[in-house]
C-alpha cells in the first residue's frame, strides 16, 4: 500500500508548532509515554528510571564498554544494554520488532529514544507536520501519532542520585603545600602543588604574596561589589510575606 500524508492526516494538530514527534509505545507489554521517534542518529535509548520501572534489576542489562554523546556534549556514560520488543501501531495494524536500546541517566525529556535503525527496520515515514508516523503492514498501513501536548512539555525524567553507581570522590593527584601569606599568621594561607620545581614555586609564592590583598578572610574583608558589575537578587514574588 502506498504511504501517503493529506489534510486529514493532520488531525487535532496545531499546524503552527515546532513540536517534536513523540508517541507512547509498547514496550515489552509495558505502556511507556514519552518516547521521541529521532531520526537523526543510530541507537535507542531507555532512561534508566523507565528500565527501573519495568524490571528493576540490572543483571538483565549486556556489558557495554563504549560510551555516546549528544545530550549536553559531553560523555555518556552507559549503564548497560538489552534487546526488547517494541509494538509500533494498534490492532490489528499493528507490528512488533526487537530492537536494542542502551541505558543511560542523564538529565532528559523523554523516557527513551527511537532512532533511525528501527524506523528503517519498519519502512516507516515521519510526518513531523502531521505529526504523525505511518509503515506498511502487509496489505495495510499502520500508523502511530504523536502527542503534541506532551511533545510541549519539559517533563525531566531524572531525579534521584543513580543507586548503580557507586559514589567516588576526586583526589588531587599531588600533595598540597601551605603557604603563609603574613609573616606570624599562621592561619591566613594558600595552598599550592607541592610537586612544583624550585624557580616556578619561588615565582608562585612571590606573586601570590605581592597580591596578597585581593584574598578575604572574613567578612568584614569583603568591602561590596559596585552593582554595575554583579547585583545578586531573589526572583520572589514582592506581594509574598517571608516565612
Amino acid at each position: 500500500m502506498p504511504i501517503t500524508f493529506t489534510e486529514v492526516d493532520y488531525g487535532k494538530v496545531d499546524r503552527q508548532h515546532d513540536d517534536a514527534m513523540v508517541v507512547r509505545l509498547a514496550i515489552t507489554n509495558f505502556n511507556i509515554s514519552q518516547i521521541l521517534m529521532d531520526t537523526g542518529s543510530s541507537i535507542n535509548v531507555l532512561h534508566q528510571d523507565a528500565f527501573t520501572e519495568m524490571y528493576n534489576n540490572k543483571d538483565r542489562l549486556g556489558p557495554v564498554d563504549w560510551s555516546i554523546f549528544g545530550f549536553s556534549g559531553g560523555e555518556i556514560k552507559v549503564r548497560g544494554k538489552i534487546k526488547l520488543p517494541v509494538a509500533f501501531g494498534t490492532h490489528p495494524a499493528q507490528r512488533t520488532i526487537m530492537q536494542t536500546f542502551v541505558i543511560v541517566r542523564v538529565p532528559l525529556a523523554y523516557n527513551g529514544i527511537i532512532r533511525r535503525p528501527a524506523l528503517n527496520e519498519l519502512g516507516a515515514m515521519v510526518s513531523t507536520a502531521h505529526l504523525r508516523m505511518k509503515f506498511p503492514i502487509r496489505h495495510d498501513v499502520g500508523e502511530v501519532k504523536g502527542d503534541q501536548e506532551k511533545a510541549a512539555k519539559e517533563n525531566f525524567s531524572i531525579g534521584a542520585p543513580d543507586p548503580w553507581v557507586e559514589v567516588k570522590r576526586g583526589e588531587p593527584v599531588e600533595e598540597l603545600e601551605k603557604v603563609p601569606l603574613f609573616p606570624g599568621i599562621e592561619e591566613q594561607t594558600v595552598q599550592i602543588g607541592s610537586l612544583l620545581s624550585r624557580k616556578p614555586k619561588t615565582d608562585l609564592i612571590n606573586f601570590l604574596k605581592t597580591n596578597s590583598d585581593i584574598f578575604a578572610w572574613s567578612a568584614s574583608d569583603m568591602q561590596g561589589i559596585p552593582s554595575d558589575v554583579a547585583v545578586h537578587k531573589l526572583n520572589v514574588d514582592p506581594n509574598s510575606k517571608p516565612v
